[in-house]
């Protein structure tokens, strides 16, 4: 009987663990763009078929050569993309970006991108300067990075055929060890979020003359000369806000962008043991 119940004991524990095996599966955009809403924007760009800012409707891009496509949750007409090297969108005014133009600054950016099948050697994902003072993210003669006051950062380098989460929050207010400067979040959707800090003042670190970007013309998808799109890629949900997000709240944008669910074959597996638990307790009263 001790030989029995411990068989019976062995197959419940499977059965049981099999049922908590999850996979992170991609949510709906909603779920996403709630999470950020949430979070107050002072700019939210959805593009979903449109290129007209949701908060309040008083920032429109305008777009040459770039149209719509499908976003990471399969809704068609939900993204931007590019299909040539000149592809871009711009926006003159307002200033998006807090700070652009100007030394002193803080505040948040967030946004999706799809990286092409073939990874470009250079693409602008965007540009408010692409020479100094810096501030744009682009791939660079192959290196991936975040050009940002007098420095080019070297981000992880996207992988092809994937869908990336992208955020940046800054304070360059003052020159604080550990507290003035940029933070830098990067992942692939329904993969691992990373990081780093970029230190304002000091050698080699963020200059404390130099302004963020020119303020002049926001470019999404290109740099100003306008040959370096992402050419068979797309942009999404590019939202901004005049304050410094903290980690948990980029965390959690980046977190809203999957869900975890029991895995199928985990659900089949389960079920499965739990007749097979009941098939040898009826043969153990049997006995």
């Amino acid at each position: 009987n001790l030989r029995k119940n411990d068989r019976m004991k062995t197959l419940l524990t499977i059965a049981i663990s099999l049922a908590f095996a999850t996979v992170a599966v991609r949510a709906d955009m909603a779920n996403y763009q709630s999470t950020v809403t949430g979070q107050s924007p002072t700019y939210d760009f959805h593009f979903d078929n449109s290129l007209v800012d949701s908060v309040g409707g008083t920032a429109t891009f305008t777009a040459s050569g770039a149209g719509f496509g499908t976003d990471y949750s399969g809704n068609p007409n939900d993204a931007v993309s590019f299909s040539a090297l000149a592809d871009n969108l711009t926006l003159a005014s307002p200033l998006i970006i807090s700070g652009a133009g100007t030394t002193t600054a803080i505040g948040s950016m967030s946004m999706l991108f799809y990286m092409p099948s073939t990874v470009p050697s250079t693409a602008y994902l965007f540009s408010d300067h692409d020479t100094s003072p810096y501030f744009a993210l682009a791939m660079s003669g192959g290196v991936f990075g975040l050009k940002i006051v007098n420095l080019t950062v070297t981000l992880p380098t996207p992988t092809a055929n994937t869908w990336y989460y992208f955020g940046l929050t800054y304070n360059l207010n003052g020159t604080a060890t550990g507290v003035n400067g940029a933070n830098w979040y990067l992942g692939a959707v329904g993969g691992t979020l990373s990081s780093g800090f970029i230190q304002k003042g000091g050698s080699g670190n963020i200059n404390t003359t130099t302004t963020m970007g020119d303020g002049g013309t926001f470019d999404l998808g290109n740099r100003r000369a306008f040959n370096n799109s992402l050419v068979g890629g797309e942009i999404d949900e590019l939202a901004t806000w005049n304050s410094q997000l903290s980690s948990g709240q980029i965390t959690s944008q980046f977190n809203a962008l999957t869900v975890s669910v029991p895995e199928p074959s985990a659900c089949i597996l389960f079920g499965a043991g739990g007749l097979l638990v009941l098939w040898k307790r009826r043969a153990f009263r049997r006995d």
